[in-house]
């Protein structure tokens, strides 16, 4: 954070869950950024069944997943996969990725725009189809937040 204010640059950072946030951010004065993974569909099984499907819990999806906590470049995703493994998706959107249907992953993008994010780095989608499905949530997003 230091550099990129040192820099004017948009520091990029992993997020917290909003709710985690006791203050609006960014409130060091340097613009900043959020990288985050996004897997939404129209109803929130319809993701979660994508979510399970790209990352099954079977012994080969613990080994994928094992292989890109070993890769991953920081900590968010071992704390938003704790996050996730509450046993109660239907609370909790984090799995390490945005997950859910459109409004509720729109929801959770929006807060962190009322936090004061304003630069999204999307973790790399699985394919087009994903890409649009994001498109979506930014849509959604975009309208809940005031001009």
């Amino acid at each position: 954070m230091r550099a990129a204010r040192q820099l004017g640059a948009t520091a990029v950072e992993y997020p917290k869950p909003p709710a985690e946030y006791a203050a609006a951010r960014p409130a060091n004065g340097a613009t900043s950024g959020i990288r985050i993974g996004i897997i939404a569909r129209s109803e929130d099984a319809a993701a979660w069944s994508v979510a399970r499907a790209r990352f099954p819990e079977d012994r080969k999806g613990q080994l994928t997943h094992q292989l890109a906590m070993k890769v991953s470049d920081s900590s968010w995703h071992r704390q938003l996969s704790d996050l996730g493994n509450t046993g109660s998706e239907a609370e909790n959107p984090y799995c390490p990725y945005l997950v859910g249907s459109y409004d509720r992953v729109a929801d959770e993008v929006a807060r962190y725009v009322d936090i004061g994010y304003r630069t999204f780095i999307l973790e790399a989608p699985a394919n087009a189809d994903d890409m649009r499905h994001t498109g979506v949530v930014f849509e959604r997003a975009v309208a809940r937040c005031p001009a």
